[in-house]
């Protein structure tokens, strides 16, 4: 992975006890005093509980509302299956902008924190996710952290995306690979 501007350090995962973890998360997002643990633990689980909601109510507009409020930027006209999940520890670092359509079963990641244990092999790292303007993500679809697609591009059923995807193309496979470039509808 090239290091960039968008790449942010994190801590890596480390198994402590939940009073330590949550200290040290509190403390990486942020939140400092007496109070910061309390402050994060609400945010963290309000982020949790409004994207186990997202994920099954019953219309798409509430969805997207849903995930507003969690801090996801969402532009216009979006549509947002069911069962798509949104980062949980950093949904404001994800950017969905007009037209998209997100179709059920979806992993959208901003963070990657290995164990400890494997540091040496593993960088610990939070990036933004974009998914530009009149993009589809079908069915099954894992975006990883730093990732930006392209404005109408298409990524096929069960990718994984591991790098920005290219505007006006078809995209498929592990790691997603352009299959196919589209004419600019512009």
């Amino acid at each position: 992975m090239e290091k960039n501007d968008k790449y942010r350090d994190a801590p890596y995962t480390n198994l402590k006890s939940f009073t330590a973890k949550i200290e040290g998360s509190a403390k990486h997002h942020g939140y400092s005093g007496p109070l910061g643990s309390v402050q994060y633990g609400l945010r963290f689980l309000k982020n949790f509980y409004l994207n186990i909601l997202a994920n099954f109510v019953p219309y798409y507009g509430i969805r997207i509302a849903l995930h507003r409020f969690r801090g996801v930027s969402i532009g216009k006209n979006v549509f947002i299956g069911y069962n798509v999940t949104i980062d949980n520890t950093y949904p404001e670092l994800v950017t969905i902008e007009e037209g998209v359509a997100i179709s059920g079963n979806n992993l959208i990641l901003t963070h990657s924190k290995p164990l400890e244990y494997h540091k040496k092999e593993l960088k610990s790292y939070v990036a933004p996710v974009v998914i530009k303007k009149n993009a589809w993500i079908t069915v099954g679809v894992t975006i990883l952290p730093g990732v930006t697609i392209g404005e109408g591009s298409i990524i096929a059923a069960g990718s994984v995306v591991t790098d920005d995807i290219a505007d006006n193309c078809l995209a498929a496979g592990n790691p997603a690979k352009m299959i196919k470039m589209f004419e600019d509808k512009n």
